[in-house]
C-alpha cells in the first residue's frame, strides 16, 4: 500500500476541503495542452498546487501525493509562526493564501483519495452554453487527445492498485457530456460499483448511467439547467430541445434507487434567466423530478471581477429564486466555487425578507 500523511491533528491551520479530502481533479490546460493533477478545481487563481504529470503514471501519482502533503506541512508551519515574521517564501501555499475557502480550521483527514474528478479536454458536447469557458475554444468540442486520456487511467489504476483511493470515493465525470464521450466505457469501467457524479447536459439518456443510479445509491446525475421555460433554455443553451431533456431527466428519476439521484444546479445570470416565469417553472420541474434541492451557482468567469453593484443584482436574484423554494418547503445552496463565504447567509436573508413581504 503507498503511503499516505494524515492531516495535523490538534493543529488549527489554513487549508481547505478539497486538500483535506485529498482531491485528485485531472484536466487539460487549454492553451499548453498539458494534463494537469490538481488539488482543487478554482480557474482563476495562479499557483494553485498541481502536478505536471511526466514519466511513468506510477511516478506521477506519488508526486501528487507529496505535493498534497508538502502542502498541508507548509500550512502548519505557517500557523506556528509570529504573524511579525518575515522572510519566508510559500512554495506549495502561494496559490491557497489567495483563495477565499482557504480557511484556518482543526482540519482532520485519513490521507486517502475521496474524490476525483476527471476534466479532460478536448471533450465533446453538443451544448453551446453562453456562459461556458470551454465553448469560447470550439477546438476541443470536436477531437479528443487519446494519449492524455490514457496516461491518465493508468494512473488511476495505479492509485486504485496501491490503496490511495478510499472505499467510498466519488468520482465525478465532466469532461464533456459523458453519454457521448468515446471513452465512456474506460472511464465506467475504472469505476466499478463506486458513487459517481455524472455532469450531463441531459440530451441523451444513457441506460449505463441509469443502471450506475439503480445499482449505486450516492451516485448522482448532475444537471445544470438554468431556466425554466423553451424560450430561456434556447438563449442559454443555444439549443431547442428544452422538453426533451426535461423528460431524460423524468427517465433518469424513476430508474433511480432513491429520491434526489437527480441533482439540479442553477447557474443564475441576472437579466437573462432571473425571470419570475422561468423560476416557477423551475419549482414545477423539482417537484416533477422529486428533486427538494436546488444548487446555485453564477458565471465563474466573473468571479473575481464583480463590483459591488453586479454582486447585488447577483445577491437579489438569487434571494429571489431561494424565497420561492423556501415557500415550497425546498432548500438550496451556494456552490463555494464562485461564491464567497458570508455570500448564503445574505442570500437566505433576503429570501427571507421577500417572503415577510408578502411578494411570493
Amino acid at each position: 500500500m503507498f503511503f499516505r500523511m494524515n492531516s495535523a491533528n490538534g493543529i488549527i491551520y489554513h487549508s481547505c476541503t478539497r486538500i483535506e479530502q485529498f482531491f485528485l481533479n485531472l484536466s487539460r490546460d487549454i492553451f499548453t495542452g498539458e494534463l494537469r493533477m490538481r488539488l482543487c478545481c478554482e480557474p482563476n487563481i495562479d499557483d494553485i498546487p498541481l502536478v505536471i504529470p511526466s514519466g511513468e503514471p506510477e511516478e506521477s501519482m506519488k508526486r501528487f501525493a507529496i505535493e498534497r502533503a508538502d502542502n498541508i506541512a507548509e500550512s502548519v508551519k505557517f500557523s506556528q509562526l509570529s504573524a511579525t515574521s518575515s522572510g519566508l517564501e510559500r512554495k506549495h501555499t502561494a496559490g491557497c493564501a489567495k483563495c477565499v475557502h482557504y480557511q484556518p480550521r482543526n482540519w482532520d483527514g485519513d490521507g486517502l483519495i475521496h474524490n476525483i474528478g476527471i476534466s479532460i479536454y478536448p471533450a465533446p458536447c453538443q451544448g453551446k452554453c453562453i456562459y461556458c469557458d470551454a465553448r469560447e475554444h470550439e477546438v476541443l468540442f470536436k477531437t479528443v487527445n487519446s494519449e492524455s486520456y490514457e496516461y491518465a487511467f493508468e494512473m488511476l489504476e495505479y492509485a486504485q492498485i496501491s490503496g490511495m483511493i478510499a472505499s467510498d470515493a466519488t468520482w465525478y465525470f465532466s469532461s464533456g457530456e459523458i453519454s457521448i464521450h468515446p471513452f465512456k466505457e474506460r472511464m465506467l469501467n475504472i469505476l466499478g460499483n463506486q458513487a459517481a457524479v455524472f455532469f450531463t447536459n441531459g440530451f441523451v439518456f444513457d441506460e449505463q448511467i441509469a443502471s450506475n443510479l439503480a445499482a449505486n445509491p450516492f451516485s448522482r446525475v448532475y444537471h445544470s439547467i438554468d431556466s425554466g421555460t423553451s424560450e430561456t433554455w434556447r438563449k442559454i443553451k443555444g439549443v431547442d430541445n428544452f422538453y426533451a431533456v426535461i423528460e431524460n431527466l423524468k427517465k433518469y428519476s424513476t430508474c433511480a434507487a432513491r429520491p434526489g439521484q437527480v441533482s439540479l444546479k442553477y447557474i443564475i445570470l441576472p437579466g437573462q434567466n432571473d425571470d419570475p416565469e422561468d423560476y416557477l417553472s423551475v419549482i414545477k420541474i423539482m417537484k416533477s423530478l422529486q428533486v427538494s434541492h436546488l444548487e446555485f451557482s453564477c458565471d465563474l468567469r466573473q468571479k473575481y471581477s464583480r463590483d459591488e453593484s453586479r454582486q447585488d443584482e447577483l445577491i437579489r436574484s438569487a434571494g429571489y429564486l431561494a424565497a420561492l423554494l423556501f415557500k415550497n418547503e425546498m432548500t438550496m445552496n451556494l456552490n463555494e466555487n464562485p461564491f464567497s463565504p458570508g455570500d448564503e447567509e445574505k442570500v437566505t436573508a433576503f429570501a427571507q425578507d421577500i417572503i415577510k413581504s408578502g411578494q411570493v
